[in-house]
């Protein structure tokens, strides 16, 4: 008998939950930008904050059911059971849900029942271990119940079991055997695989992978389903995967990327490290995490100590095999010995031993004899009694003998180490001493050499010393005669090199101070570029803004009238079904009630309409079961009549209520569409106003540009050298003005991008680019600068140093010996020192 207990007043269902939120976020975001304090950042926030919140609600979720279910599977399974015995009782509990409910839902009652009877005889009435596994299943029951329905799917929660049962599995197989407890018909057997389709992977991949990186996994699981399934332009319709397919799936590149091994281990350092993978540090959840290590250890542990015996057991092997070979070879000299011992003693006693023979034998055929009767009697006795104690001696002996092996296993083991490390102490001492000994002589050989070296250094040393004693005498006088001499000619350098020091201290301050002004005059006008762009910006940002708010007010009006629309039908229809079981069920219990109990004459003439189908049923169901030659009785017959004809007459009305449910639901639909026709003829005429106004804004600004464009044309800007300032010149009319028209507004004219020279205070050139407003002291890379030779007079210096001109070349001023450019200045005085030397010769021709 089923104990299901259903739940008629439920909670918000999730899409109603959804609906909520959603209506929720979109009145507070209209508020937000219906406020005058609207900022980019509470705006990004607002549109994260829905989707956040799901996130996290999910994925604590998440995190609730497996420390729940990690709790009830330490309760239900014990750490010493094998694989056999776990998988032995996750079927007897399969058996139990299936048993309980056919169906893919279980009940409250029915599921603790079943955890109940997985556990057994350890789970006692009254016991504490009763009480933790009812509070543990009414903890895994609640975190599977979110919505508050009464029903939870066993299915899902055998899945996580099953996972829980291996959690050293890797994550292919992990994955492949939630395909399987999904899809399959009963949970456990991959042949009886139904398919998943692929909008439903989520389902799959819900109780592994977090919710913060399920669209990344999926967008992953779509394209490997698009390597396997579509080639070339073939189209694929059918997106039911099976195992065979999901399998195909898992071996693409782009999924055994997420599966990759990184370089974090698990474990105490290098003696028991476990590799991990991409997929189960990035997408498992922390309770998930640390039972997959946990498991992972203790078996990285089992197999390192497995290992260790093995190799102790080996060494022992080893051990003992020398003993055996040594004991051997003395066993065989021994024997050796002995054999020519008894050869020498043999001869001797042959003769003795064959006389003491022949006296014997008589005495003991004698003896024999008598002695042989009692001897079989008190046999047959002692046989009983040794063959007890024989069996007795025997397991008490080889537990003693196992008991003496461990010991002396323990004491060789110990005096192998104590005798090893005394030998390496031995041998470590004497290759101390001989590194010690080497260094010694080592130290030796350096210091004899090191003598030799300083009696020699010593001997040069006083030969130095003379020479320069006798070299300093000569050198003495020389220099006295020469000191008069420079300290005459230091006088007269030091007074010309402090004016010209106290002058390069001025120019280097004066260059440095007008550097920092151009400099400045930079920052301050890319800080005002920078200001405007990003006024520009945000006035632009401000108007996108508001057009996307508005087109998406305009967007999210259709998609919340169609799923109101939607959820009204699906409530429309729902109320219908509802409606249609209970007339169904009524006019089932009505015809059993007239065929039982009639009170009346109507229900007389049904209970005869109803007798005379059953009659005819009873033919039928007779001469059914004489087809498949089964035994039955009339009445065993009318009784299954009975319930045929009652749920025929069931399903003519509840057919008879689905026709007037289509024709009520043709009438609805038609009158929506009238609605809708209406709606849509009113939002095109509000888009054929919204474009009239659209064309009046644009022709209005593309007006004020073409005026900005023309008086643009008609002004130019300048640079100013000595007053450092700009000045705006009217092409037109001449003016000059230091302000900008204001016809501009706040855009401003461009300067010619042009290098220029100019003077400082000190009659010093450099390079000025009004437009980049940048100076140079040397001149630019694209500019061709004069080739002629000047006096640099603004160098304070005797004599006056010479250099290149640092005038521009112009275009006409080419000199046709050599084809260098040169500045007017210097072309002049060029051409006229050509003609004074072309003069020359005629001069001295007339003289």
């Amino acid at each position: 008998m089923s104990m299901i207990i259903s739940s008629k007043h439920r909670n918000l269902t999730t899409n109603k939950r959804e609906q909520y939120n959603r209506i929720r976020y979109q009145h507070e975001y209209k508020k937000f930008v219906s406020s005058s304090e609207v900022s980019s950042n509470l705006l990004e926030q607002l549109g994260e904050c829905y989707s956040s919140i799901n996130i996290n609600r999910e994925e604590t979720f998440q995190e609730t059911i497996w420390q729940h279910v990690s709790k009830l599977n330490h309760l239900i399974f014990c750490k010493e059971w094998s694989t056999f015995r776990r998988s032995k009782v996750l079927k007897e509990l399969y058996d139990h849900f299936f048993r309980l409910e056919i169906n893919r839902c279980v009940s409250r009652p029915n599921f603790d029942v079943c955890i109940k009877l997985c556990c057994g005889e350890s789970c006692k009435p009254g016991s504490a271990k009763e009480r933790s596994v009812l509070l543990a299943s009414e903890a895994v029951f609640k975190s599977f119940d979110s919505h508050h329905r009464g029903m939870i799917s066993w299915r899902l929660f055998l899945f996580y079991l099953h996972f829980l049962s291996e959690p050293t599995l890797s994550c292919e197989e992990q994955l492949r055997k939630a395909f399987i407890v999904i899809s399959s018909s009963d949970g456990l057997d991959a042949e009886i695989s139904n398919g998943v389709d692929l909008q439903d992977l989520a389902t799959i991949l819900f109780p592994l992978v977090k919710s913060s990186s399920m669209d990344f996994v999926l967008s992953a699981l779509d394209d490997a389903w698009a390597l396997v399934n579509v080639s070339g332009n073939k189209q694929v319709n059918n997106t039911t995967l099976s195992l065979n397919l999901f399998d195909k799936m898992l071996n693409q590149m782009v999924i055994k990327r997420l599966f990759a091994r990184t370089n974090s281990s698990w474990g105490r350092g290098a003696i028991f490290p476990v590799l991990v993978c991409r997929w189960e540090e990035e997408f498992y959840n922390i309770t998930l995490l640390n039972a997959i290590k946990r498991a992972r250890l203790e078996q990285a542990v089992k197999e390192k100590l497995g290992r260790d015996v093995c190799r102790k057991r080996r060494q022992m092997f080893q051990c003992w095999l020398e003993i055996f070979r040594h004991q051997t070879s003395l066993r065989n000299a021994v024997r050796a010995m002995n054999y020519m011992v008894t050869m020498n003693m043999k001869s001797r006693g042959h003769r003795a031993l064959t006389s003491w023979k022949i006296k014997q034998l008589s005495a003991c055929d004698i003896q024999r004899i008598g002695r042989g009767f009692l001897g079989r009697i008190k046999a047959r006795i002692w046989l009983m009694m040794n063959e007890s104690a024989t069996l007795i001696q025997t397991h008490s002996r080889m537990y003693l003998a196992r008991m003496k092996l461990h010991q002396l296993l323990s004491v060789y083991t110990s005096a192998v180490i104590k005798v090893q490390s005394l030998i390496r102490g031995v041998l470590a001492r004497r290759l101390a001493l001989r590194r010690i000994m080497t260094l010694v002589e080592k130290a030796r050989m350096d210091n004899a050499n090191k003598m030799k070296r300083y009696a020699w250094e010593r001997g040069v040393w006083c030969l130095t010393m003379l020479q320069s004693h006798s070299r300093r005498k000569n050198a003495v006088t020389l220099v006295n005669q020469l000191r008069q001499q420079r300290r005459r000619e230091a006088e007269v350098r030091h007074a010309m090199d402090s004016r010209n020091a106290a002058f390069r201290r001025e120019r280097k301050l004066y260059q440095r101070q007008l550097e920092e002004f151009y400099r400045q005059m930079r920052d301050d006008q890319d800080t005002k570029k920078q200001n405007e762009a990003k006024i520009l910006q945000d006035k632009i940002r401000l108007r996108t803004l508001q057009r996307r708010l508005k087109n998406e007010e305009i967007k999210s009006q259709e998609p919340d009238k169609v799923l109101e629309e939607n959820l009204a039908t699906d409530n429309w229809k729902r109320d219908w079904l509802a409606k249609i079981e209970v007339a169904v069920a009524r006019t089932r219990d009505h015809y059993a009630h007239c065929l039982d109990r009639p009170a009346n004459r109507s229900e007389k003439k049904t209970r005869s309409i109803a007798r005379k189908r059953i009659k005819h049923r009873v033919t039928e169901v007779l001469a059914r079961a004489d087809s498949k030659n089964i035994p039955m009785e009339r009445n065993e017959a009318g009784v299954i009549a009975r319930k045929e004809i009652l749920h025929m007459i069931g399903e003519e009305e509840r057919a008879r209520l689905h026709d007037q449910m289509n024709k009520a639901f043709t009438k609805r639909e038609h009158d929506k569409e009238m609605t809708r026709i209406k709606d849509e003829t009113a939002e095109r005429e509000a888009q054929a106003r919204a474009k009239v106004y659209a064309v009046s804004v644009l022709s209005a600004a593309c007006r004020r540009w073409l005026a900005r464009k023309r008086v643009v044309e008609r002004y130019e800007k300048k640079y100013d050298g000595e007053y450092h300032a700009f000045y705006y010149v009217n092409k037109q009319s001449g003016d000059v003005s230091w302000t900008k028209p204001k016809a501009i507004g706040n855009f401003d004219i461009p300067v010619k991008d042009e290098w220029t020279l100019l003077r400082d205070l000190h009659n010093f050139p450099y390079y000025f680019n009004a437009s980049k407003i940048e100076m140079r002291w040397i001149p630019p890379l694209n500019v061709e600068i004069c080739g002629g030779t000047v006096e640099h007079s603004w160098w304070l210096e005797h004599p006056v140093r010479t250099g290149p001109c640092p005038n521009f070349a112009h275009d006409g001023c080419i000199n046709e010996a050599d084809g260098i450019r040169y500045c007017k200045v210097c072309f002049d005085r060029l051409t006229k020192t050509v003609k004074l030397k072309d003069q020359l010769p005629a001069y001295h021709t007339r003289e």
